[in-house]
Protein backbone atom coordinates (compact mmCIF):
# COMPACT_ATOMS: atom_id res chain seq x y z
CA UNK A 1 0.00 0.00 0.00
CA UNK A 2 3.03 2.86 0.84
CA UNK A 3 4.97 1.82 -2.11
CA UNK A 4 1.23 2.97 -4.36
CA UNK A 5 1.23 5.98 -2.17
CA UNK A 6 4.56 6.94 -2.76
CA UNK A 7 4.60 5.80 -6.68
CA UNK A 8 1.30 8.37 -6.52
CA UNK A 9 2.43 10.74 -5.50
CA UNK A 10 5.91 10.82 -7.78
CA UNK A 11 3.35 10.73 -10.72
CA UNK A 12 1.43 13.47 -9.03
CA UNK A 13 4.43 15.46 -8.46
CA UNK A 14 6.09 15.07 -11.82
CA UNK A 15 2.04 16.10 -13.50
CA UNK A 16 1.97 19.29 -11.53
CA UNK A 17 5.65 20.00 -12.97
CA UNK A 18 4.68 19.79 -16.15
CA UNK A 19 1.66 21.89 -16.09
CA UNK A 20 -1.95 21.00 -15.02
CA UNK A 21 -3.67 22.15 -18.17
CA UNK A 22 -2.10 21.98 -21.47
CA UNK A 23 -3.30 22.78 -24.70
CA UNK A 24 -2.16 23.30 -28.23
CA UNK A 25 -4.46 24.84 -31.76
CA UNK A 26 -2.59 24.46 -34.61
CA UNK A 27 -4.27 23.45 -38.32
CA UNK A 28 -3.32 19.70 -38.99
CA UNK A 29 -3.91 20.59 -42.76
CA UNK A 30 -1.97 23.71 -43.28
CA UNK A 31 1.46 24.04 -45.28
CA UNK A 32 3.80 25.35 -42.15
CA UNK A 33 6.68 24.88 -44.88
CA UNK A 34 5.51 28.29 -46.48
CA UNK A 35 6.78 29.71 -43.02
CA UNK A 36 10.46 30.66 -42.91
CA UNK A 37 10.77 33.66 -40.73
CA UNK A 38 9.36 34.86 -37.72
CA UNK A 39 9.61 38.26 -35.02
CA UNK A 40 8.19 38.92 -31.63
CA UNK A 41 5.34 41.02 -31.00
CA UNK A 42 3.86 42.07 -27.80
CA UNK A 43 4.39 40.32 -24.62
CA UNK A 44 2.29 40.90 -21.14
CA UNK A 45 3.23 39.67 -17.75
CA UNK A 46 -0.12 39.87 -15.48
CA UNK A 47 1.51 38.85 -12.43
CA UNK A 48 0.39 42.05 -10.33
CA UNK A 49 3.66 44.08 -9.41
CA UNK A 50 3.22 43.68 -5.61
CA UNK A 51 3.60 39.55 -6.24
CA UNK A 52 6.17 39.41 -9.21
CA UNK A 53 9.34 37.72 -7.78
CA UNK A 54 11.64 38.49 -10.74
CA UNK A 55 11.29 41.13 -13.33
CA UNK A 56 9.35 41.73 -16.07
CA UNK A 57 12.31 41.77 -18.37
CA UNK A 58 13.62 38.51 -16.84
CA UNK A 59 10.52 36.53 -17.75
CA UNK A 60 10.24 38.21 -21.43
CA UNK A 61 13.55 37.49 -22.10
CA UNK A 62 13.49 33.73 -20.91
CA UNK A 63 10.33 32.94 -23.35
CA UNK A 64 11.99 34.72 -26.13
CA UNK A 65 15.22 32.99 -25.53
CA UNK A 66 12.99 29.61 -25.44
CA UNK A 67 10.40 30.25 -28.30
CA UNK A 68 13.57 31.19 -30.41
CA UNK A 69 15.49 27.95 -29.54
CA UNK A 70 12.41 25.65 -30.55
CA UNK A 71 11.72 27.55 -33.77
CA UNK A 72 15.26 27.45 -35.10
CA UNK A 73 15.37 24.25 -34.23
CA UNK A 74 12.16 23.77 -36.76
CA UNK A 75 14.03 25.56 -39.19
CA UNK A 76 13.27 28.98 -38.81
CA UNK A 77 15.06 32.35 -38.63
CA UNK A 78 14.35 35.03 -36.74
CA UNK A 79 13.93 38.67 -37.97
CA UNK A 80 13.41 42.19 -36.33
CA UNK A 81 10.88 43.06 -39.43
CA UNK A 82 8.62 41.60 -42.00
CA UNK A 83 8.46 38.43 -41.06
CA UNK A 84 6.45 35.29 -42.18
CA UNK A 85 4.72 34.78 -38.16
CA UNK A 86 4.72 36.95 -35.60
CA UNK A 87 5.32 35.60 -31.72
CA UNK A 88 3.17 36.88 -28.84
CA UNK A 89 2.35 35.80 -25.16
CA UNK A 90 0.86 36.63 -22.02
CA UNK A 91 2.04 34.90 -19.25
CA UNK A 92 1.25 35.67 -15.35
CA UNK A 93 0.82 33.74 -11.80
CA UNK A 94 -1.74 34.34 -9.13
CA UNK A 95 -1.39 33.34 -5.49
CA UNK A 96 -4.24 30.43 -4.52
CA UNK A 97 -5.67 28.74 -1.46
CA UNK A 98 -7.22 25.26 -0.93
CA UNK A 99 -8.99 24.02 2.08
CA UNK A 100 -10.83 21.00 2.52
CA UNK A 101 -11.49 17.63 4.91
CA UNK A 102 -9.41 15.12 5.02
CA UNK A 103 -11.39 12.52 6.33
CA UNK A 104 -11.07 10.06 9.19
CA UNK A 105 -8.57 7.71 7.17
CA UNK A 106 -6.26 11.01 6.46
CA UNK A 107 -5.39 11.89 10.44
CA UNK A 108 -1.87 12.23 10.96
CA UNK A 109 -0.63 9.77 14.01
CA UNK A 110 -1.15 11.63 17.24
CA UNK A 111 -3.36 14.45 15.70
CA UNK A 112 -7.47 15.02 15.71
CA UNK A 113 -6.86 18.04 13.10
CA UNK A 114 -8.66 16.30 9.83
CA UNK A 115 -8.74 19.98 7.81
CA UNK A 116 -6.05 21.25 5.67
CA UNK A 117 -5.20 24.18 3.71
CA UNK A 118 -2.17 25.23 1.61
CA UNK A 119 -0.98 28.56 -0.62
CA UNK A 120 0.30 27.96 -3.85
CA UNK A 121 0.99 30.16 -6.92
CA UNK A 122 -0.59 29.12 -10.57
CA UNK A 123 0.59 30.20 -13.31
CA UNK A 124 -0.08 30.38 -16.86
CA UNK A 125 1.38 30.90 -20.28
CA UNK A 126 -0.12 31.07 -23.50
CA UNK A 127 2.08 32.00 -26.51
CA UNK A 128 0.35 32.93 -29.81
CA UNK A 129 1.91 32.54 -33.55
CA UNK A 130 -0.23 34.65 -36.55
CA UNK A 131 0.90 34.80 -40.01
CA UNK A 132 0.97 38.34 -41.45
CA UNK A 133 -2.55 38.43 -42.02
CA UNK A 134 -3.28 37.85 -38.25
CA UNK A 135 -5.07 34.41 -38.56
CA UNK A 136 -3.64 32.14 -35.96
CA UNK A 137 -1.18 29.46 -37.06
CA UNK A 138 -0.23 27.80 -33.58
CA UNK A 139 -1.53 28.41 -29.84
CA UNK A 140 0.07 27.33 -26.96
CA UNK A 141 -1.77 27.38 -23.78
CA UNK A 142 -0.55 25.96 -20.82
CA UNK A 143 -1.76 26.52 -16.62
CA UNK A 144 0.07 25.12 -14.09
CA UNK A 145 1.03 25.01 -10.08
CA UNK A 146 4.26 26.57 -9.68
CA UNK A 147 6.33 24.70 -7.73
CA UNK A 148 9.91 24.13 -5.93
CA UNK A 149 11.15 24.58 -9.86
CA UNK A 150 12.66 27.44 -11.28
CA UNK A 151 10.30 29.51 -13.46
CA UNK A 152 12.94 29.51 -16.33
CA UNK A 153 12.85 25.13 -16.41
CA UNK A 154 9.00 25.65 -16.07
CA UNK A 155 8.94 27.79 -19.38
CA UNK A 156 11.37 25.61 -21.21
CA UNK A 157 9.48 22.72 -20.74
CA UNK A 158 6.54 24.32 -21.96
CA UNK A 159 7.30 25.89 -24.62
CA UNK A 160 9.61 22.61 -25.69
CA UNK A 161 6.44 20.22 -25.19
CA UNK A 162 4.05 23.24 -26.96
CA UNK A 163 6.10 23.16 -30.29
CA UNK A 164 6.59 19.27 -30.18
CA UNK A 165 4.49 18.80 -32.74
CA UNK A 166 5.81 22.00 -34.70
CA UNK A 167 7.10 20.47 -37.83
CA UNK A 168 10.54 20.13 -38.46
CA UNK A 169 12.46 21.05 -42.11
CA UNK A 170 12.05 18.74 -44.51
CA UNK A 171 15.93 17.27 -45.04
CA UNK A 172 17.30 17.69 -48.29
CA UNK A 173 18.22 14.90 -50.51
CA UNK A 174 21.63 14.35 -51.64
CA UNK A 175 22.33 14.24 -55.53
Amino acid sequence: MIKHLVLYALLLSAYTAMGQEFKVEYDKDRDYTQYKTFRFGEGELTTPKDQQQVTAEQVDKWIKDSVTKELELRGLKQVDSAADLVVSYVVGTLSKSDAGSVGPMGLTPGSMDRNYSRDYRMGNLVIDMNDKRSLMVWRINATFEMSSTSAQSLIDAVVQKGFKKYPKPAKKKKK
